[in-house]
Order: structure tokens, then sequence, then C-alpha cells
């Protein structure tokens, strides 16, 4: 009987234990025992791993060691579950979550389902950094599908610009939705926004663009910029007036973590996607995606000056981040080897469909539209066509 030892870093145990079973017949209980005990242990090891390089490391060794078991119990099996439609995405600011909001465009386009967009905003449907009332469906929004009277009640998927507002939101949206965001390392998506909204043109002179972001952080300017400090916990709810307050900060996390079901992270997104994936009961095929507003110049490296500065500048968002980067890998890391070959299968799942639409691993610059919004690589290519024909398709006078 072959026996697979579960054991990634202890070398010297793996092999001696391999040649015991050769030399020598052994209990496999022992052997069971033995695994049982090195996966925990290297599990515990994981959780306080805080470089990321190691814990990739780790991970992919994880992957591709021979000693580990390929023979799962019926619990690490894929449970058998019903795809929900019901979804609130908190779109942030330069984080990827214009992908997300495709990839759920997609979904609700193809299953005819009803969203959430400003009927006064065609161009794309946002409130950005608007607060939201329970009078505000009827006010703002365009009017469910199928239903003979306008009405404003019982929407499927919310992924627009509009501050996090739960029991505001639950008025108008389906019973059981799941509320989704997206968070991205607080530093590259300050300077992402800050270059993204020109806001360096709003410091004067004609320094580096580090200097004119110490300068933007120093001043006042960003005061009039609801793009700048804290970005991404704006949006989930914080107010600019309690930046600074260390005790609120604290609660809207741990508000969050009560009220989100889950917080994806834009700096690990294709691991990302396969937990999105797991949450909504969705395929593979659901959730690939294409990679959109991406600037042409190249990143800015930041000093460890800037990082010091930029960290005292977006507390609250770095607070926000640490705080959900963590919960991201505790629920990655409950999976085991299971989500690894789910993430394997995913990849090779996105790579066939890009090449099955653009014919390469990435999209052209200007991908040829045959304007049938019915097809799916003409959904799949997603962006403005996609948003309008959503939003043309439920707009009607009320």
């Amino acid at each position: 009987m072959q026996v697979y030892v579960g054991i990634i870093f202890c070398g010297r145990l793996t092999h001696a234990l391999i040649n015991c079973e050769d030399n020598m017949k052994v209990d496999t209980r022992i052997f069971n025992v033995i695994a049982l005990t090195a996966s925990i242990v290297v599990f515990v090891y994981l959780a306080s791993v805080e470089d990321q390089t190691t814990r990739n490391l780790i991970m992919k060794s994880w992957e591709e060691n021979p000693f580990v078991s390929r023979d799962f119990s019926e619990t690490e099996m894929e449970q058998p579950c019903t795809p929900l439609s019901n979804v609130v995405f908190i779109k942030t600011h330069k984080t990827g979550s214009t992908t997300i909001q495709s990839i759920l465009y997609r979904y609700g386009l193809s299953r005819n389902l009803s969203l959430v967009f400003r009927r006064q905003n065609e161009r794309n449907g946002h409130i950005p950094y608007g607060h939201i009332t329970e009078s505000s469906p009827r006010e703002l929004f365009l009017p469910v599908l199928g239903k003979v009277d306008c009405s404003y009640k019982g929407y499927n998927i919310s992924a627009i610009h509009v501050v996090h507002n739960r029991p505001v939101m639950e008025t108008y949206m389906n019973p059981g939705s799941k509320y989704i965001t997206i968070l991205r390392n607080p530093a590259s998506q300050l300077m992402s926004a800050f270059l993204f909204f020109h806001l360096d043109r709003k410091v004067k002179g004609n320094s580096s663009t580090e200097v004119k972001l110490i300068n933007f952080m120093d001043g006042t300017t960003w005061k009039k910029s609801p793009y700048g400090r804290n970005g991404q916990s704006h949006y989930l709810g914080l107010d600019q007036s309690d930046f600074d307050d260390h005790f609120k900060i604290n609660k809207m996390i741990q508000t969050l973590s009560k009220e989100l079901d889950l917080v994806l992270i834009s700096d690990y997104f294709e691991e990302s996607l396969v937990l999105l994936k797991q949450e909504l009961c969705w395929s593979f095929e659901d959730v690939v995606f294409t990679v959109q507003n991406n600037r042409s110049r190249p990143k800015p490296q930041l000093s460890p000056t800037l990082l010091t500065k930029m960290r005292s500048f977006n507390n609250a968002d770095f607070l926000l981040y640490e705080h959900f980067n963590r919960t991201l890998w505790e629920r990655i890391e409950k999976q085991g080897p299971k989500f690894w070959r789910d993430l394997r299968e995913f990849k090779r799942v996105q790579n066939e469909t890009m090449h099955k639409c653009f014919n390469s691993s990435t999209m052209p610059p200007k991908f040829n539209h045959s304007g049938d919004m019915n097809t799916f690589c003409e959904q799949y290519a997603g962006s403005f066509r996609l948003f309008k024909h959503l939003f043309n398709k439920q707009r009607r006078e009320c």
C-alpha cells in the first residue's frame, strides 16, 4: 500500500520515513498520525509568516510536494450549493474594482437581473461618494426589471460607487444579498489615485512626483478632494471628520467585519476571485476577467521616507487593509490544498478564455467590438459598452 507523508520542510524526517517504508513494514496508521501532526505544524507556521514572499514559497511547496497526499476526505470535496444572484459590491477607487464590476455586470446581463444605477448618470450610473437614504431609490435609481408598475425594491446587483450603508441598502436590495468590497495596499492605491485623478496638478512647482505627493499630504489641498486621504475607508462609511479618531476607525473595522461577507484584496487578485467564486457558488467561467484602467506610465518607486509619510496620512486605510488582508489569508489557509487546486484550475480557465476571445494572454488595446452584446466575448470585453447596454435595458419612464 502506497503511503504519502505530508511533510514539507522536514527534509531529513521525510527521507528517514521513506527509507523506513522501504526496509520494514510500518503501520500506516502511524504514518497518518505523523502526516496529520506535520500538516498542523506547517499551517501554524504559515499563520505566523509575515513576509509574503516566504508565504508564497511555502504554499508553492505545499502544492508541489510529492509527499502530500492527493487523497482527500469527503469534507474537502466540493459541497453542492445554489448559485447566488443577489450581490452588493462596494466599489472603491483605484483598487481593481472596475474589473469586479464588469464580472458582476456580465453575470447580471446573462441572467436578466436588475441592477442599481443612478438614472441621471448615463456615463457610469455612479453616485460617487454619495450618501444614500431610504428615499434614494425612488429619487435616484432606475426601476427594477420585470414589473408592470415602477418598483424600487428587489434589486439583484449593486456595483456602483456609493458610500456603504448596509441598513439602507437592505431596504431596496433582495433579501439575503451578499455584501462584498475590494481593498488595495494603501500606499500603491494612494499613488495611483494621486496620478489618475491629477491631484499632482494641484501642487505647485515642477518637482518630482514623490515631492509633490509629500507636499500634498503636508498641505490642506487633500481636504478638497475625496480621492486623497483614506479614500477606501471613506467609501466604507468613515467620515472625513473621523480620519484621526482611532476609536471610530476601529469601530468601523469591527462593524465591517460583521456586515461584509467577503473582502477581496487587489494585491492578490486571482486568489480573491477564487474566494468570490466560492462565496457566490459560481463557476470559474463566471469570474474570468480582463484587466481595465491600467495606467501606461511606469510605476514610481516609493522611498522609505514616502512610505512612512503615507502610513501616517492614510492611517485608517492601512489599519483597514491590514485587518482584511489577514482575514483573507486566514480564509485561504483554512482550505489547505483544495484552495490551491481551485486556483490552478481558475488560471487555466482564465488563460483559455483570453485566447478564445482575444487569441492572446492579454487584451489588445483596440478590441474589435462586434456590437452584439449577446455574445460572450463581447460581454467579456466589458467596459462602457456593457454598462450602456444594461443601463438602456433597464431605463424606462415612471
